[in-house]
């Protein structure tokens, strides 16, 4: 068998006697035989000859000379075989979401894609089950998004996937949304730094990354039609900023287009949010596909930019038969079909999927992912409340420690859907149920795949206090682990907790894919978690809150209890995690990426009674998130960008500069004034001179790992873009001189002021 090299050598060759397909979709083209075509692949092939085999994905401009010549040697049959996927998991290869298959005559392998927001989804394959994106996010550690997008792409690869569609950025409009876990937080900047470290990452393993959902898909309620409605200039500097930002800096081969219609048009038909903005404005080179069933046309798809259709069923429309169908009456043209296909072998060739597949049977190093796992979790742990110094727990001073609620004994809570790892199901419940939301249950809500090389939370603190006595109280029914609390198990915690050194209470906020959002950031499942805080807060004035969550969670009970934790949904390595920073063995490093309210009616999206819009108008329009906050003048609970330490940092000698092509070069000084090591993350905002523009918005930051003492100069540089607004008029940025710079530890712990 002549090697994948030869075999590439020998197409190129082969095409300098064929059509060579033009580039984007027009119609003009070299004809077969030309001296251009000739030309054309005379070049290519000069440039293959001159490379090794390692270096031909390397090359933009080769990887798609390559795309091209090989669209000429398929027949129309193989190209419309690559444009549309085929699901249904009980059959499609591996347990993944969708199974695109090969051209073996010429090279072009199988590729199989999987759910991977949080580790791989197939149904078939185990995976581990990392913390969820919200808490990588809350990391505030671009590095860690990278290794993050890594550590599960070589999962994947393992399996036989070259496809992860884990790279979810929708914006944190709607606090009580009920993918919130899957996504980045409610800030573009943050959110799209974050997801460009996360795809590269995913791209360094050879395995094609999506980002989604493109656009305007901030809720679950009505997604599979609502109609988002979003100004232009609040589109271009919120919702879409995030992809822009992944696609210009990581240049993922995917992008997935989403289940809503966003200003009346689906967007996987929505000529200005495909064509206009993200394969014209963007220049994206990859390829466009649906959400699952997320297609509603064939010709009016197509011609919009959509590249490729996944399959759910019953309806589905980009078929061979449709699709011929279309190009016989002249619907599309044939030159925009090779547009697709020429994509998605772009994609392939350059990302290294072409040369080197994905194959099956592989081996995990479970373990080494498992402490990534655990290292992710205490890097985005958020300390919101630490009374008199009640963190970190001294195990030599405790006798008794009450443990109380969440399953601590069993296992831990992650989100559901999609953007959960689904297989093997070896957790320590016994069924799938208990959970109240209005669309029923299954097993894709399961509190954590629970792998058992990792102790309980009970279990970890135990390891942690060997000398004193750890007890659970709780509730205990396995078939139904989110029924509320009866009025005896509360009883029977307040009464261990009493007589306990400290009471570490753990509450759950379920949430996940394709039902209703919650319809209140109150902790509801169990539905009288907050009685329980406040029942054992009242015996017990140490009482410290373990909070496991995807959304920002109201706190009734903020005022009577001594410590807040917000761990996340933190994965199958959460107990561990957890005790860890409960002991200080390690230190909080995370920082809030959403803005936790005092009320519900606090919240942009709220309205007169919370009801949520089938179709949503974003009348807030740049006051989202904490801008909304600011320009509303209203007190949050805990603000975006908060977190404690248990250290101190002081910040100074702000310095700032503007160069001739508008750059703004900040800097300042941050110092450990504490007596233990501690890692900060100083932020910078920007008060852009606009009257249409919120008080404040993120424009960079920086992470620093300081010891007692320890002082750093912070740089930061904020491009001429990101002190920019829309300019509708214009359709263009439009660069705002004269910003105010803000520096602190938060969005509103401002420390130093200037420009």
């Amino acid at each position: 068998m002549r090697s994948r090299y030869s075999l590439w050598i020998g197409i190129l060759t082969t095409a300098g006697v064929v059509s060579v397909v033009s580039g984007c979709g027009g119609d003009s083209g070299s004809s077969p035989g030309s001296a251009a075509a000739q030309l054309s692949a005379k070049t290519a092939v000069a440039a293959a000859a001159s490379s090794p085999a390692a270096n031909l994905s390397a090359s933009l401009g080769l990887a798609n000379l390559r795309a091209k010549a090989l669209l000429a040697l398929l027949t129309q049959d193989e190209k419309l075989q690559l444009i549309h996927s085929e699901y249904q998991m009980s059959q499609v290869p591996l347990g993944g979401g969708g199974y695109i298959q090969g051209v073996p005559r010429l090279g072009i392998p199988d590729l199989n894609m999987v759910d991977s927001s949080t580790g791989g989804g197939s149904t078939m394959e185990p995976s581990t089950t990392f913390p969820a994106t919200i808490a990588v996010a809350a990391s505030w550690n671009r590095r860690l998004s990278y290794d993050y997008g890594a550590q599960i792409a070589k999962q994947l690869r393992e399996q036989g996937f070259a496809m992860g569609l884990g790279g979810g950025t929708n914006l944190t409009r709607e606090p009580r949304g009920g993918r919130t876990f899957e996504y980045l937080g409610e800030d573009p900047l943050l959110a799209g730094e974050m997801l460009a470290q996360r795809t590269s990452g995913t791209q360094s393993q050879k395995v094609i990354a999506t980002i989604k959902h493109f656009a305007g898909n901030e809720q679950e309620t009505g997604r599979g039609g609502g109609n988002s409605q979003i100004d232009e200039r609040t589109l271009r500097e919120l919702y879409l900023r995030p992809f822009e930002i992944a696609v210009k800096e990581a240049n993922p081969g995917s992008v997935m287009c989403g289940y809503n219609m966003l200003n009346g048009f689906y967007t996987c038909e929505n000529q200005h949010l495909l064509n206009d903005i993200l394969k014209n404005d963007w220049q994206f080179q990859g390829q466009i596909q649906s959400d699952w069933g997320a297609t509603h046309s064939t010709a009016n798809a197509i011609n919009a930019g959509l590249d490729e259709e996944e399959d759910v069923g019953p309806t589905v429309f980009l078929t061979p038969t449709l699709v011929t169908q279309a190009l016989q009456s002249h619907a599309i043209t044939q030159s925009r079909l090779d547009d697709m296909v020429r994509r998605k072998l772009y994609t392939m060739i350059r990302l290294g999927v072409m040369d080197d597949p994905a194959k099956p049977g592989g081996t995990v190093d479970f373990d080494q992912a498992n402490a990534f796992a655990q290292r992710t979790a205490e890097h985005s742990m958020v300390l919101l409340k630490n009374n008199q110094g009640q963190l970190p727990l001294a195990a030599a001073s405790l006798k008794n420690i009450a443990v109380i609620g969440g399953h601590a004994d069993a296992g831990i809570l992650a989100g559901g859907g999609s953007g959960n790892t689904r297989d093997p199901v070896t957790g320590a419940f016994a069924g799938c149920g208990g959970l109240t939301f209005p669309s029923g249950t299954g097993c894709h809500w399961w509190p954590v795949p629970w792998l058992k090389v990792n102790p309980t939370i009970v279990q970890s603190i135990q390891q942690m206090a060997p000398n004193a006595t750890v007890t659970y109280s709780g509730n205990t029914d396995q078939n139904n682990p989110f029924v509320a609390y009866t009025q005896q198990q509360i009883d029977a915690a307040v009464a261990l907790a009493s007589k306990s050194d400290v009471a570490i209470v753990v509450v759950v906020q379920p949430a996940g894919e394709d039902f209703a959002d919650l319809g209140s950031l109150s902790l509801s499942n169990p539905s009288n978690q907050n009685e329980l805080v406040q029942a054992v807060a009242n015996v017990n004035p140490h009482t410290i809150v373990v909070l496991e969550n995807g959304n920002p969670v109201l706190m009734p009970w903020i005022d009577n209890v001594s410590a807040v934790v917000e761990a996340w949904f933190p994965g199958q390595a959460g107990g561990p995690a957890i005790a860890n920073l409960l002991f200080g063995k390690t230190y909080p490093e995370g920082r809030l990426p959403v803005t936790f309210p005092v009320r519900d009616q606090d919240t942009p999206t709220w309205g007169q009674n919370g009801t949520f819009s089938p179709n949503p108008v974003y009348t807030e329009k740049l006051k989202m998130g904490y801008r909304w906050y600011d320009s509303q003048n209203i007190k949050p609970l805990f603000e975006f960008g908060y977190g404690l330490s248990y250290t101190h940092f002081k910040y100074s000698r702000l310095s700032v500069h503007t160069t001739p092509w508008h750059d703004l070069i900040v800097s300042f000084r941050v110092k450990n004034d504490g007596q233990v090591a501690g890692v900060d993350v100083p932020q910078l905002y920007l008060g852009i001179n606009d009257p249409n523009e919120p008080p404040k918005r993120l424009a960079g930051w920086d992470r620093l790992n300081l010891q007692p003492g320890e002082e750093q100069t912070v740089r930061l540089v904020v491009s001429s873009q990101d002190q920019s607004i829309w300019d509708v008029a214009n359709n263009a940025w439009k660069f705002v001189p004269g910003s105010k710079v803000y520096v602190g530890a938060s969005s509103r712990d401002i420390r130093l002021t200037g420009g």
